[in-house]
């Protein structure tokens, strides 16, 4: 995983040696190409989506003042996304400790069907703040790769490649922070 990338395996390549070059449109090209996936993952972690549109754009930003930090030893998404879970875990620090802050009910995508009834409606948001607290008193470690492996339907090899962690190591995050869940689900009332 740690070697590097020609410009034939990583398109961000040639629009990253352009934007070190001064070509500020290069970057725009990045950002195109990696803003959705970075904003579901901010959105999946911190449940909110202003402060996830907000939170995207300052791991742009952060990423262009660092471009120079970029080494190519792995793909550019790699990076970016790294820089995403390290904004993710700061604000998720941040928001812990402001126990106001709020997380909207679509968090879990516990959206009824149009055809639901309010009743159901009522029932699904329920769940869903039932499992975000749950998910919430889980250790960072359990928390993020629940929310990497399922909430951002990322395949174990993405998750690997995405943190940097090795693939049994997530493998027994996941099943370690789902025996936590199911723990804390069933003593909730």
């Amino acid at each position: 995983m740690n070697r590097k990338q020609s410009p034939s395996q990583d398109p961000d390549l040639e629009a990253l040696r352009r934007c070190r070059q001064g070509d500020r449109r290069a970057f725009a090209e990045i950002v195109d190409r990696h803003k959705q996936g970075v904003f579901r993952l901010v959105y999946r972690w911190l449940g909110q989506k202003e402060r996830a549109e907000e939170l995207a754009q300052e791991v742009f930003l952060k990423a262009y003042r660092e471009l120079e930090r970029f080494r190519g030893d792995a793909k550019f998404s790699t990076w970016i996304y790294q820089i995403a879970l390290n904004a993710c875990r700061d604000d998720w620090r941040s928001r812990r400790r402001r126990p106001e802050a709020r997380i909207e009910p679509d968090f879990l995508n516990a959206q009824p069907a149009p055809e639901a009834s309010a009743e159901s409606g009522l029932i699904a948001e329920s769940e869903a703040e039932t499992l975000r607290r749950a998910l919430d008193g889980l250790p960072q470690i359990y928390r993020e790769a629940l929310l990497l492996r399922y909430f951002g339907d990322l395949s174990y090899e993405e998750m690997a490649e995405r943190s940097g962690e090795g693939i049994s190591n997530l493998k027994m995050r996941v099943a370690r922070g789902l025996a936590q869940l199911r723990k804390r689900l069933e003593r909730q009332p």
